[in-house]
Parts: structure tokens; C-alpha cells; sequence
């Protein structure tokens, strides 16, 4: 019984510091307490049309201020956009709040055709800031945007030459076929044609007993056209063009086995 009562000044004087600890407090400034910045993500995209786009890559911290206050950022020396393919027009947090942003304005004329270039940001701090996060990285994606409605059914007129054209294969000139182009599903910019070679193969080889299988794909990037598909014969078309000013397409090709045509497609 000695033990036990001997025990209970102990078990107190531990409550009691146990009861103080617990009602300590804890105390968050959102004002005067310490300065964190990061990148709200990691990275981005930024479809560049010919008028021009902007991006705002968010950046938040963990104060507020009665005045506006610049990021602090670098451009990383992994980037490869060029300096004329986009700039940064604003870096600010206004006064008043936790959220600001990095603004990048891309410029069309200077972004390359068929091209995705990235500019990587690094943020070095905020102003009267003291430490960065670990997202202290953002990698945004350029590349030019332009609208393309090439769908339709167009009549195709076209010159070339067989490398069996010595031996009794046609060489065409002003050769006729029509020709579908369809939008690719759920694309707004690749297309399926039906005919890559524009019946030439049928002009040329016909006579001989072959079937052909000569629907393809291809792209069209702000009116340059590529594609590549394998044809009935186990070659590699390799397709490429212009949308022209008048809406006609002037598409070229070759195979593997170098037979080439230039043909001008003109919408029905």
C-alpha cells in the first residue's frame, strides 16, 4: 500500500506537465511567418495560333503582402525554344494573395513547322521570400496551331513516273482520279485519305492483275501535309504537301521502290 501511495505525487506532477504540453500553442503568420514558393505543377502545353496565346504557369506561396511582389525565375539552359519563340511578360503575386503567376506569351512566326519546342522555368524565389520548394521546375510545350477543314472529296490530277516505266509501265501526265479525304476520329488535325497515290497505282499496274491497298494518314500543320503508310507491295509511302492559297492541296510522293508523283487535289 506504501508503494502504490508513494507512487501518485510522481503520476500527477506527470499529468500536470502532460496538460501543459497539450494546451501550448501553436502559432501560424501568415503575414510575418516564413516565405515558401513553388510551382503549383509540373508542366504544360501551349498551342501557339497565328495571333498569338499566353500561358500562366501558377505559382502560390504561404504569405500574403499589401503589395504586389515579383517572382524570381530563370530560363533553364535544357530548353530548347529559342529566345524569338515566346516571351515572359509578367512574374507577380499580387498584394493579397497566396497565388500568382509566370506568363508566357508564344509567337507563331518563330516557332518551327512540324516542331514542338519546350521552355523550361525554373523558380528561384519570390520577393522578400526565404526558400523555394522542391517544385521549383516547369517544362512548357510550343508548337504552332493552326485550323485545317480538309475533309471532302476532291478531284486529283496527276505526273509521274514508274521506275518500270522503260519496260511498258505508263508514265502519267494529268492522270484523273478522285479522291476522299476524311478527318481522323478524335483528331483535329490528322487525316485519313483514301487513295495515297491517287489511283496511279491502278493507272500503272492494273493490267497486270494486282489489287491495291492504298489508304493512308497524314498531317496537316498550319497547311504543310506529311504522312507515311506501307502499301500492298510492302514499300513505305512517304507523303508530303501544301495547302495551297487557292484551297487546291499540291501533294507529292514516293515509295520504296522510288516511283514518284506530284499531284494538285481540287475540292468537289
Amino acid at each position: 500500500m506504501k508503494k502504490i501511495i508513494n507512487k501518485i505525487p510522481a503520476l500527477l506532477l506527470l499529468m500536470v506537465v502532460l496538460v501543459s504540453c497539450e494546451y501550448e500553442p501553436i502559432i501560424f503568420d501568415n503575414e510575418n511567418g516564413l516565405t515558401a514558393v513553388n510551382f503549383k505543377a509540373s508542366s504544360g502545353t501551349l498551342p501557339v495560333p497565328a495571333e498569338g496565346s499566353t500561358f500562366e504557369i501558377p505559382v502560390t506561396v504561404t504569405t500574403v503582402s499589401t503589395s504586389d511582389r515579383t517572382i524570381n525565375y530563370s530560363v533553364d539552359e535544357s530548353s530548347t525554344a529559342s529566345p524569338a519563340e515566346y516571351s515572359i511578360t509578367e512574374a507577380v503575386i499580387p498584394a493579397g494573395s497566396y497565388v500568382g503567376s509566370i506568363v508566357v506569351t508564344g509567337n507563331f512566326d518563330a516557332i518551327p513547322d512540324l516542331t514542338t519546342t519546350t521552355v523550361v522555368v525554373n523558380l528561384e524565389g519570390v520577393e522578400g521570400g526565404d526558400s523555394v520548394d522542391t517544385r521549383n521546375k516547369f517544362s512548357l510545350n510550343l508548337f504552332k496551331k493552326c485550323p485545317s477543314d480538309l475533309a471532302g472529296i476532291y478531284q486529283v490530277s496527276s505526273t509521274g513516273a514508274s521506275t518500270d516505266a522503260g519496260t511498258g509501265f505508263p508514265t502519267v501526265d494529268g492522270f484523273a482520279y478522285t479522291v476522299s479525304i476524311e478527318k481522323k476520329e478524335g483528331s483535329d488535325l490528322e487525316y485519313v485519305i483514301s487513295d495515297g497515290v491517287a489511283g496511279v497505282y491502278i493507272e500503272w499496274y492494273s493490267g497486270y492483275g494486282y489489287t491495291f491497298e492504298t489508304e493512308g494518314e497524314f498531317i496537316d500543320v498550319c497547311d504543310s501535309l506529311s504522312g507515311s503508310w506501307q502499301d500492298a507491295f510492302g514499300s513505305t509511302i512517304v507523303l508530303d504537301g501544301t495547302v495551297n492559297e487557292d484551297g487546291t492541296l499540291t501533294i507529292n510522293w514516293t515509295n520504296g521502290f522510288g516511283d514518284s508523283a506530284t499531284a494538285t487535289y481540287t475540292r468537289q
